[in-house]
């Protein structure tokens, strides 16, 4: 079935809006109930919100109620939270989806969201449901198995800010990160990303800064270069990367310009009472942008 045509013919909107409005979270519960279908054969409706249920108990230690029960929009205490709850709390339930049994459709269900997040020019985005095959030895129920283990990479929320640069830079940045090699690195960047749409914006400059370091040290290893993985911090291993011809020296101070942004606005060391300097979102949208084009390039450059 194609779009509505409504939605075919309506005006693209200059910007995102980041609040979640009740027509998008009964989109969301539809499509829940469609991959439910799809997947019937390891995603069961009733078992994914008693499990979402029980995770969000334990996180908040009980779920929304409006304040007077003409307010409610289901009897489902678990759906009348997610339907009436502030956007955060909405957010959080979409993220929780995914840490279930089934999955929530796993890739399938990721796309799905982040199909209805675009149509309705919602500033959010999943990241990619990963699954990464490790060598620690599988178990199930305290006996081991045999064989390696799969370690999944939970979607999650990040914040959109300039569609061309999100779509031409942050995500591409993201697909690279997907690499076994970047494991570490990609952690750091999606708490980076956590962090900016929580407000924690001195946690996502210092989360960024690691990311690039964690490349960087993951660029020496791959191409045999010597790095002491505990002391060499970001300077000193852009003067390896630099010595050994991954690029022209007048490159050097622009990548380095990213530890040095770490460590003047992120929270690395601790910025005591009185910072000097006071971070607001423009600098983390710079530092994520920055950083991202960053990783782009080295990580072309070393052919990775």
């Amino acid at each position: 079935m194609g779009g509505l045509f409504s939605r075919r013919t309506a005006p693209q909107p200059d910007s995102y809006r980041y609040d979640i409005p009740e027509n998008v979270r009964w989109r969301i519960l539809h499509t829940i109930k469609r991959l439910s279908e799809r997947w019937q054969e390891s995603f069961d409706l009733v078992e994914m919100l008693q499990e979402v249920r029980d995770n969000l108990l334990q996180q908040y230690g009980g779920l929304y109620r409006p304040s007077y029960d003409a307010a409610s929009l289901h009897s489902d205490p678990v759906l009348n939270h997610f339907l009436c709850g502030p956007d955060g709390m909405a957010l959080d339930f979409i993220e929780t989806c995914f840490h279930t049994r089934g999955g929530c459709g796993r890739q399938d269900g990721v796309s799905a969201f982040n199909a209805i997040f675009e149509e309705e020019a919602i500033g959010y985005e999943l990241t990619p449901w990963q699954e990464f095959e490790t060598n620690e030895p599988a178990y199930l129920l305290g006996r081991l198995l045999g064989g390696k283990s799969i370690r999944i990479e939970f979607p999650k929320i990040i914040k959109k800010d300039d569609q061309f640069t999100h779509r031409e830079i942050v995500r591409p940045c993201l697909a690279i990160l997907t690499h076994p090699k970047l494991q570490t690195a990609n952690a750091e960047m999606l708490k980076a990303h956590e962090d900016y749409r929580k407000g924690n914006y001195a946690d996502a400059i210092t989360s960024c800064g690691s990311a690039f370091e964690s490349v960087l040290k993951t660029i020496c290893d791959h191409l045999g270069w010597s790095f002491d993985p505990d002391k060499d911090t970001c300077s000193k291993l852009v003067g390896i990367c630099k010595d050994n011809g991954l690029f022209p020296s007048f490159y050097s101070p622009i990548f380095e310009a990213t530890g040095t942004i770490r460590n003047k606005l992120g929270d690395a060391h601790g910025r005591g009472p009185a910072p000097m300097y006071t971070v607001g979102k423009e600098h983390v949208d710079h530092m994520l942008q920055m950083t991202s084009a960053h990783i782009i390039l080295i990580v072309g450059l070393a052919k990775l």
